[in-house]
């Protein structure tokens, strides 16, 4: 095998991991996309009914309203803090398929896995994704 063999050989493998990137980042955007709506129409949904609920209890002294109320609400703002979490890993992946689109896409997760093993000299390993120890070849 020769070096344009080679060449040709690691960038097919190059094309075909950017597809699969592409893929899983368009999958990933559908599925957010999707609930992220469903969470936003919750969210709104507890927002209004702690509201009423405060308000109702206030109105007749009832405390177990109240704190049902505010427990709502409270419920609430912890999906909005994921509504706005799922947004900033949304706007991430579509600049990742931007990215793939333009030609400047880098795989960064396999540069942290690539670590070189310092008693032998040039060999490297892949360093387990769940683990930070590497495994010998």
């Amino acid at each position: 095998m020769d070096d344009i063999e080679t060449n040709n050989i690691i960038q097919k493998i190059f094309n075909e991991n950017k597809i699969q990137d592409l893929k899983d980042f368009i999958k990933k955007r559908s599925c957010l996309n999707t609930s992220g709506q469903y969470l936003t129409y919750l969210f709104y949904l507890l927002q209004s009914s702690g509201v009423f609920l405060t308000s109702i209890g206030n109105a007749y002294k009832r405390d177990m309203l109240i704190w049902s109320g505010v427990g709502a609400s409270s419920l609430a703002s912890f999906i909005y803090i994921v509504i706005n979490s799922n947004s900033k890993i949304n706007s991430q992946l579509l600049n990742n398929v931007k990215q793939i689109y333009e030609g400047n896409y880098i795989d960064e997760g396999g540069i942290d896995a690539m670590t070189e093993k310092k008693n032998n000299a040039s060999t490297p390993t892949i360093a387990s994704l769940g683990k930070k120890s590497t495994t010998e070849i």
